[in-house]
């Protein structure tokens, strides 16, 4: 009966630990309980201060908390949701994402730099793109520039001027 339980044992927890494994990255965890297909991605490219891809920057996903009143701002550090490392062209692609809001961080480990920034994933939308350029370490805590934009559809092009 003993032997049975041990070898029983690691079966389910072989079990329990894919379970856990197959956790969709949500950017609310509480809206677990509402339907949102986890299906857009966040494509992610980190340069330095001369326009050139950072390879082997690290990138971390990070849920916007949203602000209510009587909270505290500094209470508790945010863990990330995912992180990884840029390919050889400064990419790094967060995939499976629910529909929310976002933060972005970014930081190359050599040089201390760093940068941030904040995407949207939504329905119409899903498929996300965000270009981080690391800066240097400040006293100030500032953190890099970046731009983001859905990878949707182009914006219409401006007419010209005089029409």
């Amino acid at each position: 009966m003993v032997r049975s339980i041990r070898l029983f044992s690691p079966v389910v927890c072989l079990i329990a630990l894919a379970f856990l494994a197959s956790h969709v990255v949500k950017a609310d965890d509480t809206a677990a309980t509402q339907p949102s297909a986890a299906n857009g991605s966040i494509a992610v490219t980190v340069l330095d201060s001369d326009g050139k891809p950072v390879v082997k920057a690290r990138v971390q996903l990070f849920a916007k908390k949203k602000v209510t009143e009587g909270d505290d701002a500094g209470a508790a550090k945010p863990k990330p949701m995912a992180r990884g490392s840029t390919d050889e062209d400064g990419k790094f692609t967060f995939s499976s994402v629910a529909s929310g809001e976002y933060r972005v961080a970014a930081s190359y480990r050599k040089t201390g730099s760093r940068g941030s920034a904040s995407v949207s994933v939504t329905d119409d939308a899903s498929n996300a793109t965000v270009t981080i350029n690391l800066s240097a370490p400040s006293d100030n805590g500032g953190g890099g520039g970046a731009t983001t934009a859905p990878s949707a559809t182009p914006a219409p092009s401006a007419a010209p001027a005089g029409q």
